[in-house]
């Protein structure tokens, strides 16, 4: 062997152990499916998706990350695994090899259901790449996150929204929950059949295109602080046929759980107000309340 090719082997192979050492170092999960036998990218979609689940492959250069978030015992490495054990054909995974394969290997942020050490299925979110030659996939690489924790939240939150709109739904008077911008958040489906304001047309939109005086119902509420029992006001109203309707109104200030500040605007149709009491300073647990 010539001196020019010991150091160019040299240089490789000094090259290829700092590699080694970047992934290993890398908080992120990161790893290789090589496939000993190529997936030919020229085949129709069905079948490029059964080579990738049935041609052999192996893993590698996978780091702890991935061994840690796949839940590996110490002392096993991750790339001595069967890769249809943590990578299994399913409905999920099938979608995930058919967004790989319209995208050419070039995608950020693709989702797989992916298998545990445990054997507990896990959503993943991956960016990958290929590496593609004359039309045959030798490996897929990529970075993985582990979706469960989101996922899992996300499903909180959605049910707590379901809750709010049954609720919403059962009372008999509007309801309006707006934020700190003066924007609805949510609306009782009450508003349609008390006062002719379809929700969608008040839903995600500035409170104010319906209540003609709320900035001084929220400078009120704010007066009195967030958690307090709120206050009994007079809410002037835009109606479809475009005159303003006084009614009773009850506001009250909130948090959420972000901290964010909220407001709960109940309007009392069903009693409705021609002039407002005069406003006395509004004290937290007293309520300018008119009299009827």
């Amino acid at each position: 062997m010539h001196r020019d090719d010991h150091e160019r082997l040299a240089a490789l192979t000094e090259e290829n152990a700092l590699l080694r050492e970047f992934v290993d170092a890398s908080r992120d999960a990161l790893w290789c499916i090589e496939f000993v036998e190529p997936v030919d990218l020229t085949a129709p979609e069905h079948e490029v998706i059964r080579q990738v689940f049935e041609n052999a492959c192996i893993w590698r250069m996978c780091n702890p990350a991935m061994s840690r978030l796949y839940g590996l015992p110490d002392k096993l490495d991750f790339n001595a695994q069967k890769v249809r054990f943590f990578f299994a054909r399913n409905p999920d995974n099938e979608d995930f090899v058919r967004t790989l394969l319209r995208s050419n290997f070039h995608v950020d942020g693709v989702r797989s259901l992916d298998r545990d050490y445990a054997g507990r299925h896990v959503a993943m979110e991956n960016d990958v790449r290929g590496h593609i030659e004359g039309g045959l996939l030798y490996r897929m690489l990529g970075a993985v996150r582990n979706l469960s924790p989101q996922l899992s939240r996300e499903r909180v939150l959605e049910a707590r929204v379901a809750t709010l709109a049954n609720v919403l739904g059962a009372l008999p008077d509007p309801v309006l929950l707006i934020d700190a911008d003066g924007v609805v958040d949510a609306v009782g489906p009450a508003l349609a059949w008390q006062l002719g304001w379809p929700v969608d047309d008040v839903l995600g939109r500035p409170v104010s295109r319906l209540v003609d005086n709320w900035r001084e119902i929220a400078e009120r509420a704010d007066r009195l602080g967030r958690g307090t029992p709120g206050i009994d006001v007079t809410a002037r109203i835009h109606m479809p046929g475009r005159h303003l309707l006084d009614c009773a109104a009850h506001v009250a200030g909130c948090d959420d759980e972000s901290g964010a500040g909220r407001y709960v605007l109940v309007l009392r149709a069903d009693r409705p107000c021609h002039n407002d009491a005069p406003h006395e300073e509004d004290t937290p647990g007293r309520s300018t309340r008119r009299a009827r």
